[in-house]
């Protein structure tokens, strides 16, 4: 005669159990995955590439020398410039993403001012007013981080970013012109014409080495396969040289661009 100790009447019994349960969700058309955890999803990471165009509006107060001589001081100025690098946009769920970004950006800025009239002789050896104007014409660039963060508007592929950005200065250089406004009839002896550069290719030191902005914006992304076509549009509000000296150049830039995107996630 067979002896079940308790213990193994239990484990015995269990086993039954879990067999006709099986026998029954199996006769019921259930599958044995249904008691498995789904995986979490994947979700869209898209890199590629990006480029553009910024317009630049520029405020500095600084003065132009020649010689060690004041020539003409200067406020404020316009700016453009092409924009390229790469873009990635790494999900966390189906829509708020991260979106790291490196750029090279071209700043470049022309500040024009008047200068004071000056009493010339003309061919009659008559008095009149000499009107001219100066003009700088600044070439700058910068390599630019923007760890941005970004929320898809009900995954229609429109969405709204915004972060913080870091810029480091490559170059910064300028030119200085004069120009005669009238009487047009005037030129310079130097040149023969109405326009002559005094200064070419000096350093310019009104830019920040480092500058912190703020950025937002808003962009479409339209998925088509595996890959992801994706116009931008965003405003650059400067942070750090906002709270320099006047003779720092502050730059409000808003920027367009196109980026060619292919997705790595799902």
């Amino acid at each position: 005669m067979l002896y079940c100790t308790p213990s193994a009447c239990r484990c015995v019994a269990t086993f039954l159990l879990a067999l006709v349960l099986a026998v029954a969700a199996q006769a019921q058309g259930g599958r044995r995955t249904d008691i498995l955890l789904y995986q979490r999803p994947i979700l869209p990471l898209f890199v590629g590439i990006e480029g553009g165009y910024g317009q630049w509006t520029n405020e500095a107060s600084f003065t132009v020398t020649d010689s060690k001589l004041p020539c003409a001081l200067f406020t404020n100025g316009e700016g453009a410039g092409p924009v390229g690098g790469v873009k990635g946009m790494l999900y966390f769920n189906r829509w708020f993403f991260f979106s790291p970004r490196i750029r090279y950006e071209t700043r470049s800025g022309t500040f024009l001012t008047p200068l004071p009239d000056e009493p010339v002789r003309d061919e009659a050896n008559a008095i009149v007013q000499l009107s001219q104007e100066a003009q700088v014409d600044a070439t700058m660039a910068t390599f630019t981080f923007d760890p941005l963060v970004g929320i898809e508007i009900a995954r229609t592929g429109l969405y709204l970013c915004g972060g913080p950005s870091a810029s480091l200065l490559l170059d910064g250089s300028y030119d200085y012109t004069e120009r005669i406004k009238s009487p047009s009839r005037f030129t310079y002896v130097a040149t023969g014409t109405t326009e002559q550069g005094l200064v070419d290719g000096a350093s310019f030191q009104q830019y920040q080495q480092f500058a912190f902005d703020l950025r937002g914006g808003a962009g479409f992304i339209l998925r088509i396969g595996k890959f992801g076509l994706n116009p931008e549009v965003f405003y650059s509000f400067p942070l750090t040289s906002a709270l320099a000296s006047p003779d720092k150049l502050k730059q409000t830039g808003i920027v367009g661009t196109f980026s060619i995107l292919y997705n790595l996630g799902e």
